[in-house]
């Protein structure tokens, strides 16, 4: 009896197994041009599987066969990458001049580089911001910085930074910052991330020394505290995106905060428009300097 129920399940298989169809070769050819592109390839896929059903499951097998080709020659290709190869990056460049009852220039200027690897993640960043009011300097900012993370897991990373920075109008002569720590990716979709890390940080610090020095005040210091730090992308639509960078030094001086939101836009190509918002706070800033700076910004932006 039992043999009988097991050839009649078979035989009800049987049909359904062989209704399944090989891809028509029209199709097949349509899926094969579009596999190098995910976002086309998935638009032909769902389009093949409407109105060719019966080849659904053959359709979904080939997407996986590409899927996975795609992933093998990323992972190859990583593998034999020296540090200085793969490297992509976005430069910035914004400026104006105005004349008439106040005349004013200025030229912020912005270079963003980063690499992914198999197990490292690297970023480098520079920013150089200078204005002029009447040939009076009223701003003067520059900064450079890396940040390594190392892959841990698929979320979980070590994190590494290292930091340069002047600003002159901020008290800042020089400053160097160190932070060894740990991130998480806390969001991580097709076209949103997340990351946040906590870090143990030393920061060394110039302050810029006015002509008559304030007695008792030390120019020069020194610290142990913490750091942390949170970048998140948002790809709106192929064209257009949003981040913000956030990063905060705690110590026993005080704290500092800077907060960068962009929104940048494809405009042809490589160029793109960008405006961004980005916010510094010093809670002890030298005497007669403002604890908060804010710049507004409209710039160009070349990826390369």
């Amino acid at each position: 009896m039992k043999r009988l129920a097991a050839v009649a399940l078979l035989s009800l298989a049987v049909p359904a197994v062989a209704a399944a169809e090989p891809i028509p070769p029209s199709i097949a050819s349509m899926i094969e041009a579009a596999s190098k592109d995910p976002a086309k390839l998935k638009v032909v896929a769902d389009i093949a599987k409407q109105t060719n059903p019966a080849s659904a499951a053959e359709i979904d097998a080939r997407l996986a066969e590409i899927a996975a080709a795609a992933e093998a020659s990323r992972v190859e290709k990583l593998s034999r990458q020296t540090f200085f190869e793969g490297w992509t990056g976005q430069g910035e460049a914004g400026g104006f001049v105005s004349t008439g009852n106040a005349e004013e220039s200025g030229l912020a200027l912005g270079l963003g580089l980063t690499k992914e690897s198999l197990r490292w993640r690297h970023r480098v960043d520079g920013v150089a911001d200078y204005r002029e009011t009447d040939g009076v300097k009223t701003k003067e900012r520059y900064f450079a910085g890396y940040e390594g993370n190392y892959k841990i897991s698929d979320r979980l990373y070590a994190v590494g930074a290292l930091s340069w920075e002047k600003d002159v109008f901020a008290g800042i002569d020089r400053r160097f910052s160190e932070s060894l720590g740990l991130g998480y990716r806390v969001i991580d979709q097709k076209t949103l991330h997340l990351d946040v890390d906590a870090s143990v940080a030393a920061r060394q610090t110039e302050w810029v020394r006015p002509a008559v020095a304030v007695p008792g005040r030390d120019y020069s210091d020194s610290t142990i505290g913490g750091r942390v730090g949170g970048r998140l992308v948002w790809d709106i639509n192929e064209n257009t995106s949003l981040s913000e960078v956030a990063v905060a030094y705690f110590d026993g001086n005080g704290q500092s905060l800077e907060s960068t939101t962009a929104l940048t836009t494809r405009l042809t190509g490589s160029l793109a428009a960008r405006a961004s918002f980005n916010v510094r706070y010093e809670s002890d800033p030298p005497v007669g300097r403002e604890e908060t700076d804010t710049t507004t910004r409209a710039s160009l932006v070349y990826s390369f």
